[in-house]
C-alpha cells in the first residue's frame, strides 16, 4: 500500500508522542521519573476541617517511601467556601490532585474523579479495612472512588443532670422508649408555655441543622428505599416513608402528646448548650462546640434509639472521602499511593487520630477505641451505619426541610408533603444526571 505525504506525516508524529511517552516513563527523559529512576510529583491536595500537621505523620511516612514527591496541603474550615473553590478551579482546569468528597454525594462527583486500579486495592480488601457502609457510599459499582480517615454517625446526645433529677436511670434503646421520656423530661410555666423542650426533635432546619439526617435515619431504620435501583427517581413516599415523617412531626404538633418542640425556639447546638432541651441529635464533631459553649454542662452520649420491631441497628453516618481527580494526569498511579497510605495504612490513620480525635474508619483503629469513654458509641455505630446515595446533599437537605415545615405549619397533609418532596428530589436527580 502506497502512502500519501500527509499519512506519512501523521505516523511518524504518532510514533513520536508515543517514542517521547516511552522515555518518560522510563526515566530516560524527564517527567515522572528523575535521573536515578525515582518517582518525581507535585501532588496539590485540598480537605475541608484539617490542617497540615494533621497529616504530618502520613506525609512523612510517603516522603521516606517518595522522597522526589512533594504533597501541598490546601486546609478550608467551611464547607460551602470549599465546595464552591473547588468547582471553580476544576471548571478552569486548575484543580487539586486529591480532593475530599462527601460520603453521600458520589452520584454528584464521580465525573470528576477516577478510580483506584484494581491492582492498588481490590474490592476483597476494601470490606476488610473499612465498616460495609464504605463500599456502600464509595464502591457501589464495585469501583473504589474513595477511601476515609474518619467516619462519624448521629447519635443521642443527652443532659445527665435532668435525665437523674427525673430518675431517668438509663438513655432510651428504643424510639418508644424516647417518646415516653418527653413527659417526665418536659417542663412548663402557669401558661403552658415549654421552659425546658425535652429533644430538638420535629423541626426544620431552622433550629435543627440534623433535621434532614435524623428523618432519613427514621425513613432507613422503618426500611423505606429512598431511591430506585437505577437512580432515576426517588422512592421514599412509600408507607415505610409516610410513617417515619408521621412519628417525625408529631414532636412540633401542639396536639399531640409527644409535642416538646417549636421553631420558635433556640437553635438545637445552642438550645442544648444552654440547658433549654435536654435531647438532641448530633455527631462526634458537635461535642467540641458543645464544650466551647458550655465547659460546665454535664452531657453523656449514647447509640441512636430504633425502633422496637428492629432485628439489627441501624446508624446514620457523616464523613468523607479522598478522591483522586480526573485532572491529575499523569499524577493519577501516584496520587492513589499517596491516599492508599494516607488512609489504609495504620500508623499513617493512628497519626491523624492522634491530632483530630475523629471517631476512625479503619477497622483495626475500630478495634481500639471499643470502650473509649469518648467515642465507643461512634465507632460502634460506624459498624452498622447506612446512608443513601444522594445528588445533591443541600438541594436534599432543603427539601426535606420544606416538607418538614409544610406539615408542622399545617400547609400540607403528611402524604401531600412527601409526594411533593419526593417529586422535587427525583427533579433534582434527573436535571443533574
Amino acid at each position: 500500500m502506497n502512502l500519501t505525504k500527509p499519512q506519512l506525516i501523521i505516523i511518524g508524529a504518532v510514533g513520536l508522542v508515543v517514542l517521547v511517552l516511552v522515555l518518560v516513563f522510563t526515566g530516560i527523559l524527564p517527567g515522572l521519573k528523575n535521573e536515578k529512576g525515582k518517582i518525581r510529583a507535585n501532588l496539590e491536595f485540598w480537605g475541608v476541617f484539617d490542617t497540615l500537621p494533621d497529616y504530618e505523620t502520613a506525609v512523612g511516612n510517603f516522603k521516606k517511601i517518595y522522597p522526589d514527591v512533594t504533597v501541598n496541603y490546601r486546609g478550608f474550615s467551611n464547607v460551602k467556601e470549599y465546595e464552591t473553590t473547588l468547582l471553580d478551579s476544576l471548571a478552569a482546569g486548575k484543580g487539586p490532585d486529591i480532593f475530599m468528597i462527601r460520603n453521600r454525594s458520589l452520584p454528584r462527583e464521580i465525573n470528576k474523579i477516577v478510580s483506584v486500579p484494581p491492582t492498588k486495592l481490590s474490592l476483597i480488601q476494601l470490606r476488610n479495612l473499612f465498616p460495609q457502609v464504605v463500599e456502600a457510599d464509595f464502591a457501589p459499582q464495585g469501583a473504589i472512588y474513595a477511601l476515609p480517615l474518619s467516619l462519624d454517625t448521629l447519635a443521642l446526645i443527652y443532659n445527665q443532670d435532668f435525665f437523674n433529677q427525673a430518675a431517668i436511670i438509663a438513655p432510651p434503646e428504643t424510639w418508644e422508649d424516647f417518646e415516653s421520656l418527653i413527659p417526665k423530661l418536659i417542663k412548663r410555666d402557669p401558661e403552658e408555655n415549654i421552659t425546658r423542650a425535652a429533644a430538638a426533635i420535629g423541626g426544620s432546619l431552622k433550629t435543627i441543622d440534623r433535621a434532614g439526617d435524623i428523618l432519613s435515619i427514621l425513613m432507613l431504620q422503618t426500611g423505606a428505599k429512598m431511591v430506585s435501583d437505577d437512580f432515576g427517581a426517588a422512592t421514599f413516599a412509600s408507607n415505610e416513608g409516610l410513617n417515619a415523617l408521621n412519628f417525625y412531626v408529631k414532636f412540633a404538633d401542639p396536639e399531640s402528646q409527644a409535642y416538646t418542640w417549636d421553631d420558635s425556639f433556640p437553635g438545637a447546638l445552642d438550645a442544648f448548650s444552654e440547658e433549654f432541651v435536654v435531647m438532641i441529635f448530633d455527631y462526634a464533631s458537635a461535642i467540641p462546640e458543645i464544650k466551647s459553649k458550655n465547659p460546665f454542662i454535664n452531657f453523656a452520649v449514647s447509640p441512636l434509639p430504633q425502633p422496637e420491631s428492629a432485628d439489627r441497628s441501624v446508624a446514620y453516618p457523616d464523613y468523607w472521602g479522598y478522591a483522586v481527580s480526573r485532572q491529575a494526569g499523569r499524577y493519577q498511579n501516584i496520587a492513589w499511593d499517596f491516599v492508599i497510605a494516607l488512609t489504609t495504612k495504620t500508623n499513617n490513620a493512628r497519626g491523624y487520630f492522634n491530632k483530630t480525635r475523629k471517631p476512625p474508619a479503619l477497622r483495626t483503629l475500630i478495634n481500639e477505641r471499643l470502650n473509649d469513654p469518648d467515642l465507643d458509641v461512634f465507632v460502634r455505630q460506624a459498624l452498622v451505619a447506612r446512608s443513601w446515595p444522594q445528588i445533591d446533599p443541600d438541594g436534599i437537605e432543603q427539601i426535606f426541610s420544606g416538607m418538614i415545615e409544610s406539615v408542622v405549619t399545617g400547609g400540607s397533609s403528611v402524604r401531600d408533603a412527601i409526594e411533593q418532596a419526593e417529586e422535587s428530589v427525583t427533579r433534582l436527580m434527573q436535571r443533574r444526571l
